[in-house]
């Protein structure tokens, strides 16, 4: 499984270098997201999340930190981006 951290900071600019690596580790299996070190999270980064998960293989979040964890809820994205995603 190919694995993606996430910065502190998951501003436009980390999603825009972030997201050829994202496109790149998708595949038939889940991409694991480690989201432990999320400080901050934009909805930019959210929606590359949400569009990676709808992939053939999907994506799974491990180690969400809190602040990732009450961003989605928030969003009201839990369904879509959880532990168990993929």
């Amino acid at each position: 499984m190919n694995t993606i951290s996430l910065p502190a900071s998951c501003d436009r600019a980390a999603t825009k270098a972030l997201y050829t690596d994202i496109c790149e580790g998708l595949g038939p299996a889940p991409l694991d997201v480690n989201a432990s070190r999320v400080e901050k999270i934009g909805q930019a980064m959210l929606q590359v999340l949400i569009a990676a998960n709808a992939s053939d293989g999907g994506i799974v979040i491990t180690q969400p930190s809190p602040a990732f964890c009450d961003a989605v809820k928030l969003a009201g994205l839990e369904p879509l981006l959880t532990e168990s995603s993929a």
